[in-house]
């Protein structure tokens, strides 16, 4: 019986003891998705702005409808208004950032999203006012090249009219 009883403590305390080794769980959505801030942030150092885009909108894909997912729009809205980033202009960044902020599900980064909505509406708006300025004279600044060939041709014609003026003159010395 004793030897019974010393079998059951032992088969129990083995069993109390052993457990099944645990799955590694995958990280949560939130280490993710500051790796993948990370790493977008970093390829922007290097100014890699599309791979930037690329691993954002991979993040994005992979988690979509998480509180996480959702904030990656802000991100990539972020990166498009830059004007370090050659791929994007200030109006597509201004569109993604209203896809960003029309979400009700983005909260994280609203009112860092629409505060720099409305420094990059006011950035276009002075390159717009910029645009329009022209300074006329020999130093004559040209938005377009489109108009720098007019102005040149405008020069020309001018010029040549000048010519033909002196040329007449110099035809009838009399007058």
């Amino acid at each position: 019986m004793s030897r019974l009883k010393y079998l059951a403590v032992c088969v129990a305390f083995t069993a109390g003891c052993s457990h099944k080794p645990e799955v590694a769980k995958p990280p949560a959505p939130a280490i993710l998705f500051e790796n993948a801030v990370q790493n977008a942030g970093k390829r922007v150092d290097a100014g890699d702005y599309t791979g930037a885009d690329r691993v954002l909108s991979d993040f994005a894909l992979a988690h979509k409808g998480t509180p996480e997912g959702n904030e990656i729009a802000f991100w990539r809205a972020l990166y498009m208004i830059d004007p370090s980033n050659k791929n994007a202009s200030v109006a597509e960044g201004i569109r993604a950032m209203d896809i960003y902020l029309s979400n009700p599900a983005s909260k994280m980064y609203r009112a860092q999203g629409q505060a720099i909505k409305r420094v990059a509406q006011l950035t276009q708006s002075l390159r717009a006012q910029q645009a329009a300025t022209k300074v006329v004279g020999r130093d004559t600044v040209y938005v377009t090249r489109e108009d720098e060939i007019a102005g040149l041709k405008d020069q020309l014609a001018k010029a040549n009219a000048e010519l033909d003026r002196i040329k007449k003159r110099l035809a009838n010395p009399s007058r």
